[in-house]
């Protein structure tokens, strides 16, 4: 008897027969009495294969394969199981002629946890590695069991082997939980892995283990593609990557909550040999955000993922202990091998059951302050929600006057009710651990900030702190707000737009000890407001990236000593076209000669000198630069306060040409064209040199505008000449107003431009992280460093 899930769909087809009657004709004359009938002849050779009657193509005119699977039928006692499936085009026709070797699948069991441990998949399908024998789940190629392709996009595959047949699988059991998932290689790629989970005998799985999902990993990798490419689905990759899962090389385990919490850890020492006996080393990985962050990827308002609360609710030694293990560093946070039961206070465990005692959600030990959930909370995320900045107004904005900012900050968990600047500990621990300012800068059409008296190209920058020792000067208002004038008027010729930022840190005493420390700077997000010059209408300055996508990855983007917090509109007032790092290039300083590895700490890595030479801060280059350094072979350096070093080759980790990483759709309405190239003479070009003049750009080395972003990826030298050949400069200048030196001629929205020959959005695959073409096209190097395909 087979039994079934209860998710088959049936389907019926309607075929024809027609008859042919064969018809004698005799000669003329008389026909004579009828013969008696002959003897019947032999058969006749088979016909060709008729047309399929479901309306399908070939599997090699698809752009993108989408799978649906219809049965997994498991014969009773865990025979071999059979499995039906469609495959189909994104206009929903069948494709046919799929080869057997070019599909595998994975069949994996569900057992609920035991003693305090996790739940566990399991794979009936193993392979050696390493030279070892069934120690890594694997799927099994089409071409090993019975592979039938129906001609109509229909196909059924029947396993090479019973279930309990598979040497190193688990025991069979039918009223457990399965999962089915299928890979296909050599042809488009797919869309998913059209995974089915369900029960052998039959109704809907009452135990389930989804925790994380598609869209929480692709916040930050767009779209998730291993073992090359059509490995694309979390709940495919459980399937395999499980308990009973290592490395045969390194004896590593490849379980996915081990795994991905080492990963992205960067644990030492966690390094993985893949296919071909490459080794991946995930040592140097740097998640960009804290570890706390647990609910970045493990999200509980997700309908998706039912089990994501298992973070807090499920405690034992091989999840917690990814990230909890001894490092072999005395002194620091990890010396202690949870995994191994070596814990704090003495303390040795040999099973899990104990974990909840202390860390369970209703624990009352040191008043629940070790239960999973509190202990992993984030104290100085939780203060910054204590304070919010406003920029209320701008007056006196009008060349030859000093323009005056009112402000207040707030607390949005006491009413809204307004800081006393002179009088609250937060804003009066001036030794640097409160800082609050209030910047100026002139024009959003492009910030230059011509008479700022701030080189090169900086804004002005207010103290509006008035606490004994702050240094600062601001006139308390009657509703609580502040105001504060700046010591510069807008200079003459100045049109358009300024804008004024509200930005820097309170202190909050985390620790309740009294004491300043430079980790109880709080950060804040900044605010901005802006004003027209001379009573010209307010222009906003272009809003070219989101925020939210930044924090998608980030989490909260604080910089600069947390002074800087998720508003990048304030960001650019300093990183604009005209700036460069030259007022921290000073010989002898780390700047110049650069830090020693271990100088910071035992982690930290050093840094080379990066020389006198200036380096551009405008944000149109830098930030391409800093997030292609590690796909392009190209580092970025650049020098920051205190004379201090900064030495980028990071790993983008999702696809760099992705446009919508970080930009924002195009928004007909809004904002048209968001990362498109710009018509020439719109905005300007990127200073690279400041010349002698800090005060003038008249002296600067300067790259045309598009021709700055464009080659911050790409960096071949036919690309440079591409741009060049189409009006972009590498070493024009600028004139006093900023504009570009000879004018800019740059072309490049005749070809690049919205529904060009070769549009960005088309070409880059931007928001098509999902199956396009160029979207799927690797630019990166991979984990082990070698160089992958270059922009060109």
């Amino acid at each position: 008897m087979t039994t079934m899930a209860s998710f088959i769909i049936r389907s019926s087809r309607i075929a024809s027969l027609v008859l042919f009657g064969l018809f004698l004709f005799g000669c003329e004359g008389n026909d004579g009495a009828p013969g008696a009938d002959g003897a019947p002849g032999p058969a006749g050779p088979p016909g060709p294969p008729g047309p399929s009657t479901g309306g399908g193509v070939p599997v090699s005119s698809a752009e993108r394969i989408n799978i649906a699977v219809s049965s997994v039928a498991v014969p009773s006692g865990g025979g071999a199981p059979t499995v039906s499936l469609t495959l189909t085009n994104d206009l929903q026709q069948g494709l046919f002629g799929l080869p057997a070797d070019q599909i595998s699948f994975v069949l994996s069991q569900l057992t609920p946890g035991t003693g305090g441990g996790s739940s566990e998949w399991q794979s009936y399908v193993t392979t050696e590695d390493g030279g070892i024998a069934d120690v890594q789940a694997s799927t099994e190629n089409g071409s090993a069991g019975t592979f039938t392709d129906n001609n109509d996009g229909t196909y059924t595959y029947t396993f090479a082997n019973a279930l309990t047949d598979y040497p190193a699988g688990p025991e069979y059991d039918e009223t457990k939980t399965h999962r089915l998932g299928i890979e296909i290689r050599g042809q488009a790629p797919i869309s998913t892995n059209g995974i089915v989970t369900f029960v052998p005998a039959g109704g809907d799985p009452t135990f389930a283990r989804r925790i994380v999902d598609n869209n929480t990993c692709n916040a930050c990798h767009d779209r998730l593609e291993f073992h090359g490419g059509p490995r694309t689905d979390v709940d495919y990759c459980v399937t395999c990557h499980n308990p009973y899962s290592i490395d045969g090389n390194t004896g590593n385990t490849v379980d996915m909550k081990a795994l991905i919490h080492n990963i992205h850890a960067g644990r030492d020492g966690y390094k993985i040999v893949g296919y071909n006996d490459r080794e991946y080393d995930f040592s140097n990985i740097r998640w960009t955000q804290d570890v706390r962050n647990c609910q970045t990827c493990h999200e509980e308002n997700d309908t998706n993922t039912p089990q994501a609360s298992n973070w807090r609710l499920v405690q034992n030694r091989a999840a917690c202990g990814t990230c909890h293990y001894d490092d072999g560093v005395p002194g620091t946070d990890n010396e202690f091998a949870i995994e191994d039961g070596i814990h704090p206070f003495g303390l040795v465990f040999t099973d899990d059951l104990q974990c909840v005692n202390c860390h369970g959600p209703d624990s009352t030990v040191e008043g629940g302050r070790v239960q999973v959930a509190r202990i992993h909370e984030i104290p100085e995320q939780l203060a910054s929600g204590l304070f919010q900045y406003n920029v209320i107004s701008i007056a006196n904005a009008a060349v030859g006057q000093n323009p005056s900012v009112t402000f207040s900050v707030t607390n949005p968990q006491d009413n809204d009710s307004a800081y006393n600047l002179g009088t609250d500990p937060a804003w009066t621990a001036c030794d640097g651990t409160s800082r609050l300012a209030v910047t100026l800068a002139w024009t959003t059409d492009d910030y230059i900030n011509t008479g700022s008296g701030n080189t090169p190209a900086q804004p002005v920058s207010m103290n509006p702190l008035t606490g004994a020792g702050c240094g600062g000067t601001a006139t308390p208002n009657a509703d609580g707000t502040y105001t504060v004038t700046s010591p510069v008027p807008v200079p003459a010729g100045i049109t358009g737009t300024l804008s004024a930022g509200l930005e820097g840190h309170p202190w909050v005493d985390i620790d309740g000890d009294g004491e300043t420390e430079r980790s109880e700077r709080i950060s804040v997000k900044n605010a901005i407001g802006y004003q027209g010059i001379d009573g010209a209408t307010t222009v906003e300055r272009r809003n070219a990236i989101a925020i939210a996508r930044c924090d998608q990855c980030h989490n909260v983007l604080s910089i600069h000593g947390n002074n800087r917090t998720d508003e990048p509109e304030v960001c650019v007032q300093c990183h604009n076209p005209n700036a460069t790092d030259i007022n921290q290039r000073a010989a002898g300083t780390e700047c110049d000669i650069g830090r020693p590895p271990g100088t910071d700490g035992p982690d930290d890595p050093g840094v080379p000198g990066l020389g006198l030479d200036d380096q551009t801060i405008d944000f149109k280059r830098m930030i391409h630069r800093i997030h292609a350094s590690g796909d392009t072979d190209t580092p970025f350096g650049v020098c920051g306060f205190g004379n201090s070093a900064h030495y980028y080759d990071v790993t983008y980790p999702g696809h760099i040409n992705n446009c919508e990483g970080c930009h924002e759709p195009p928004d007909p309405r809004n904002n048209r064209y968001p990362y498109h190239p710009v018509e020439a003479g719109t905005i300007q070009g990127t200073t690279v040199d400041v010349g002698a003049d800090l005060a003038s750009p008249t002296d600067d080395v300067v790259i045309s505008p598009n021709s700055s972003v464009c080659s911050s990826c790409h960096v071949s030298s036919l690309a440079k000449t591409h741009m060049e050949q189409n009006g972009g400069n590498f070493a024009a200048t600028k004139n006093p107003d900023g504009s570009l030196n000879p004018a800019d001629v740059e072309s490049c929205a005749l070809c690049h431009g919205p529904g060009r020959s070769a549009d960005v959005e088309e070409v880059h695959g931007a928001g098509k992280g999902c199956c396009h073409e160029a979207a799927n096209t690797s630019y990166r190097r991979d984990p082990a460093g070698q160089p992958g395909r270059q922009y060109r």
